[in-house]
């Protein structure tokens, strides 16, 4: 079972930190105009054994494309780097 969650304190509170916690990114397009970056920390929630994961969204448009790598570091920074994360793929 996977479970998605929105709030970092919750995922916080639920992972294993025992077990490795790993980290990705993606962008997803809507009409070609709009952006959405996606954050996601995957790990296992301590209570049963179940993947948890964590998602945080960054919007914007085709003229703010660029600063994506930018926002990266910073949910890498925020939520990633605290909880020992390890670096997955950057997917276009």
């Amino acid at each position: 079972m996977k479970e998605i969650l929105y709030r970092f304190e919750e995922f916080r509170q639920r992972v294993d930190t025992a077990k490795p916690i790993h980290h990705a990114a993606k962008r997803k397009t809507k009409d070609g105009f709009f952006y959405t970056l996606i954050f996601r920390l995957y790990g296992i929630d301590k209570s049963n054994g179940h993947i948890i994961i964590f998602e945080a969204q960054a919007k914007s448009t085709i003229a703010d494309f660029e600063r994506h790598p930018s926002e990266y570091k910073r949910f890498v920074e925020k939520y990633a780097k605290p909880l020992g994360s390890t670096e997955g793929a950057w997917m276009r």
